[in-house]
């Protein structure tokens, strides 16, 4: 795009979305606006709205991305190329506003920026109608959810509060039902991070079913909430390890598997129907997914070695986990989500790197490396694949979580002297958040970033296993 773009702001309240495109494409720009409008949903864009040459165009441009429900890119090789394109984006994704990719020319090595390289588009190549009807009523979901989550934000708002009770992991369950965490032991606390950020626009999760055609579940935190709630997964103890699953009020508590080998590192995927999991002894583990709702599981890999932390990538498509062959050191590895093509991601001579999460937006990979229980974190993109330590202070056996905040939480401290930390992504602000002397451990954060779940001991004095 040139730089004499702007758009003038209606005094409309009605919801919208901003068109990000380049100007060498803008006759089929002006066709895909014509035909969303028809289909009901209303399109900012500069041309129609400022003259070019405006002062106040930059100005503005600013304030209707602010305003704007999402943003509509419209990917070519033009659009690939031009900075303003480029700024638009990054101005949106600082105001957490989602990201509607449509393929117009092209291919994705040519016309898809590496920042949207995980997101699902719409091709309107070869399917133009059908195409448009798609993300027509994608767009329209996207709207009723965020007006659903307004309104339940008023009706919250006028409800009476209690204490909370055990918090979630990252990402949300579909339409205002928050999604889960993963916890290594039995016993739930829960906290409120100091200097909470202020609220700012927020939207949640929708369901799979509506969402048919971008999936790019985590551009946007969920749910602000003033209490945490929906389900928390973690490995319990009965007969053995096994996996469990408790809403986040401590009700509804069950059982979901039963192993004579044992079951632990649970990891939910972001629409909250289905999870995987870590099946085995010491030595020899496979990762398995079970749904939900029917509770029927099927084995995901079948390596023969020790494997472990498995998570679900934001989008759905990726699982990450560490792999750990006889005696060697362990290793990240990735696969497709039903177990298919499993290979090796990072790994490092002579030292360990394990225990890998996800950033909210899927492009980066935190994860621990080091030897036993002393470790070092690390933040990896996950194309440039160039690990950068998060910060050198710390020394932690590897746990970790990572909030859309932008906070990461881990646990470290000799042995029944664990305490939960927090500090920000680029090492800044670390500072301890769970009362001493508790053992606190295994910290998750909930899906807004406002409450970190963990779990932590009563009878710390005697070193009591079973007081967790």
């Amino acid at each position: 795009m040139t730089l004499e773009r702007g758009l003038c702001m209606s005094t409309s309240t009605a919801p919208y979305f901003f068109m990000s495109y380049s100007r060498e494409d803008t006759a089929r720009q002006k066709r895909i606006i014509r035909e969303l409008r028809e289909r009901g949903i209303d399109i900012w864009v500069d041309i129609e709205n400022l003259t070019p040459g405006t002062p106040t165009w930059e100005r503005e441009i600013e304030k209707a991305i602010r305003g704007a429900t999402g943003i509509i890119v419209l990917l070519s090789p033009e659009s690939n190329n031009s900075e303003w394109v480029r700024r638009e984006l990054s101005f949106g994704e600082q105001n957490r506003k989602r990201i509607f990719p449509v393929l117009i020319e092209g291919d994705d090595d040519t016309s898809t920026p590496l920042r949207l390289a995980n997101h699902q588009r719409v091709d309107l190549r070869t399917k133009f109608e059908s195409g448009l009807d798609e993300l027509a009523h994608a767009l329209k979901e996207y709207i009723n959810v965020k007006q659903g989550i307004a309104s339940q934000k008023q009706d919250d708002s006028r409800k009476p509060k209690f204490r909370p009770v055990p918090g979630l992991k990252k990402y949300g369950l579909p339409a205002l039902i928050a999604a889960a965490a993963l916890m290594v032991i039995i016993g739930f606390f829960v906290l409120r991070p100091p200097n909470d950020p202020p609220a700012t626009e927020t939207a949640a999760t929708p369901p799979e079913t509506a969402l048919p055609v971008i999936t790019d579940t985590a551009a946007e935190p969920v749910i602000l909430q003033d209490e945490p709630a929906g389900k928390i997964v973690y490995t319990c103890s009965i007969d053995g390890d096994e996996i469990c699953l408790i809403n986040a009020d401590g009700s509804n508590w069950r059982q979901l598997t039963s192993s004579n080998l044992g079951s632990f590192n649970a990891s939910l995927s972001v629409d909250g129907k289905s999870l995987v999991y870590v099946s085995g002894d010491e030595n020899k583990t496979e990762i398995y997914a079970m749904e939900l709702a029917s509770g029927k599981t099927e084995r995901l890999t079948k390596l023969g070695k020790a494997l472990g932390a498995p998570e679900i990538s934001p989008d759905g498509r990726t699982i990450i986990f560490h792999y750990r062959s006889g005696n060697s050191n362990d290793q990240l590895w990735i696969m497709n989500r039903d177990g298919s093509d499993p290979q090796e991601f990072y790994g490092k001579s002579g030292i360990d790197a394990h225990n890998p999460t996800w950033s909210p937006d899927g492009t980066r990979i935190l994860f621990a490396m080091g030897k036993n229980d002393s470790n070092k974190l690390y933040i990896m993109d996950f194309n440039g694949r160039d690990p950068k330590l998060a910060n050198d202070t710390i020394d932690t056996r590897g746990r970790s979580d990572w909030s859309v905040n932008d906070l990461i939480s881990f646990d470290q401290g000799g042995f029944f002297m664990h305490d939960v930390y927090l500090m920000n992504t680029d090492g800044s602000g670390l500072r301890q958040v769970s009362e001493a002397g508790m053992n606190s451990q295994g910290a998750s954060f909930s899906p807004d970033g406002k409450w970190v779940a963990f779990t932590a001991y009563t009878n710390v004095a005697d070193k009591d296993q079973d007081s967790c």
